[in-house]
């Protein structure tokens, strides 16, 4: 089964639209730019920003001008082989004659030649098919934040002077251009990331070699988290790293979960309540706060332990149970009930089963499955280690035992790392089969096992109606069933004529023994 990779499509807003095209665009800040492409002339992307500066200042809103909008498109290795020129003309074609708007775009690897990637910037808005020129009928005064005044002394200073930073248009000079429409506010919603992911995930996929794995999207409603990317020159990579790093804890708690049994329904569940709800009420709230978003994602892990230790002491409960199956008929009741099947239909002999490909993998899946257990098992004995000595650390107390503290305390320390890391384990021993995720491998595990158990049983009921036992079987009661019969046994009135045929018998002997007694000639005894 093929790895699944997901399409990796950045948006950002840039608030400096001149400084961003000379910095993707420069071969001397760059070390390895292959190709860039522009479908507008540069003059186009400065009147955009002025354009949209202006805009800002009048609309009066706080915080920063979004002057465009950037994406930067990751590309799998196997693309470096193609043009660079016509692979990045190609991509922006793609976008331009879906959105629409003018593009600028670079193709480049990171420094260790290890992301080939695009940055492609568009323009929100697009050029109106006929510029709208104002033109001033009088003199126009405007002061230093850019606001129009009625007259000429509002900009002033006591010298009579016309301050730094104010300005005046004549009579007849253009006031105001507008060139662009307004901004497309599709560009700012959550569905157009998304549509873009799959419009150019499908373009990329069209590009790579026959049997290198395509490109899927990452799933929301997946039990993962995924990585939040570090860009160059971060400010926040303290915080991103320690984001990723308790979303890579998520991951593997939810690679435990799947092992241990619990339904990725529930996970899903835990995820959607604990993360998903809890961030967006924390957003609405306090704003985008790392802190509060690290809490959250500790307690939704310790919620999802808390769910695994429950499953694996259910799953002790229903092994203790003793399993009771139903009493099968007697060999007699089978014999006769087959018997009478027999007499009243033939029925056609039906083909052996043949067992399908899904059914064949389970063998091996089955294999891996033990493995992850094992792993688990090592896990629960890792974490009953690391709870004595956090009970024996809560007992040891006293001014003196400051050092034993300390070593406990180191001890501790170590058995979590271990169990760090052989949750780490899970995702190795599913990629070694061929599996992205734990979710992918017990996905196609417990498929595996339905096709293989609904195999063999209808190999069982086909052997045990059809197969050579079968026969023999069936051969066995018919000759018990013939000899049951011989030595069947008399009913009453059977065994009483057999009485009276007896005693008759009986009778007609002890007549005839009389008669050939009576029928001797009588002789005297002389000796007198």
């Amino acid at each position: 089964m093929p790895i699944n990779r997901h399409v990796f499509i950045q948006e950002s807003k840039l608030p400096n639209l001149m400084g961003r095209i000379d910095y993707i665009t420069s071969p001397k800040r760059q070390e390895f730019l292959y190709a860039t492409h522009d479908t507008a002339e540069r003059s186009f992307w400065k009147e955009l920003a002025k354009e949209n500066r202006r805009m800002f200042k009048e609309s009066g809103t706080s915080g920063k001008c979004i002057e465009a909008r950037e994406l930067i498109i990751a590309l799998p290795e196997p693309l470096v082989d193609l043009v660079p020129e016509k692979l990045l003309e190609e991509t922006v074609k793609r976008f331009q004659d879906k959105y629409d708007v003018n593009c600028l775009a670079a193709l480049h690897h990171n420094k260790r030649k290890t992301n080939y990637h695009i940055h492609l910037i568009f323009s929100e808005r697009r050029m109106l098919e006929e510029i709208v020129e104002k033109v001033a009928t009088r003199n126009m005064f405007y002061d230093e934040t850019g606001k129009h005044v009625r007259t000429k002394k509002e900009i002033l200073d006591g010298n009579g002077e016309i301050r730094k930073g104010c300005k005046i248009i004549k009579k007849g000079e253009v006031y105001e251009r507008d060139v662009f429409t307004p901004k497309d506010k599709h560009f700012k919603s959550e569905a157009f990331l998304k549509e873009v992911k799959v419009y150019l995930m499908e373009h990329i996929n069209e590009l790579l070699p026959e049997g290198y794995p395509k490109l899927t999207v990452f799933d929301d409603g997946e039990i993962y988290l995924p990585m939040k990317k570090i860009g160059k020159n971060n400010p926040k990579e303290a915080e991103i790293k320690a984001a990723n790093a308790l979303r890579e804890d998520w991951n593997r708690m939810a690679d435990e979960a799947l092992v241990a049994g619990v339904e990725e329904a529930l996970i899903k569940q835990v995820k959607q309540e604990e993360i998903t709800e809890k961030v967006k009420e924390s957003i609405r709230e306090h704003g985008r706060d790392p802190g509060r978003f690290n809490l959250i994602l500790r307690a939704a892990i310790s919620r999802l332990y808390q769910i695994i230790v429950a499953v694996r002491d259910k799953a002790k409960e229903i092994a203790a149970k003793v399993v009771t199956t139903p009493k099968e008929p007697s060999p007699e009741k089978q014999a006769r009930r087959r018997e009478l099947l027999e007499n009243m239909t033939k029925p056609v002999t039906p083909e052996k089963p043949v067992k399908s490909e899904t059914a064949k993998k389970y063998d091996s899946l089955h294999l891996t499955r033990t493995e992850l257990l094992a792993i688990q098992e090592d896990i629960k004995k890792t974490e009953k280690s690391k709870e004595k000595l956090e009970k024996k650390l809560q007992k040891t107390t006293g001014l003196f035992k400051g050092a034993e503290r300390n070593k406990l305390a180191e001890q501790i320390a170590q058995k979590t790392i271990e169990i760090s890391e052989k949750r780490a384990e899970y995702r190795s021993i599913v990629k070694k089969s061929g599996y992205e995720t734990v979710a992918d491998f017990m996905k196609a595990y417990k498929t595996a096992k339905a096709a293989s158990e609904a195999y063999d049983k209808a190999f069982k009921a086909w052997d045990a109606k059809y197969g050579e036992e079968a026969k023999k079987r069936s051969e066995q009661a018919k000759t018990r069933s013939s000899q049951t019969k011989q030595e069947k046994p008399m009913g009453v009135m059977e065994r009483r004529l057999a009485e009276a045929r007896i005693r008759a018998d009986a009778h007609n002997e002890e007549v005839r023994r009389q008669k050939q007694l009576t029928g001797k000639k009588k002789t005297y005894d002389m000796s007198l």
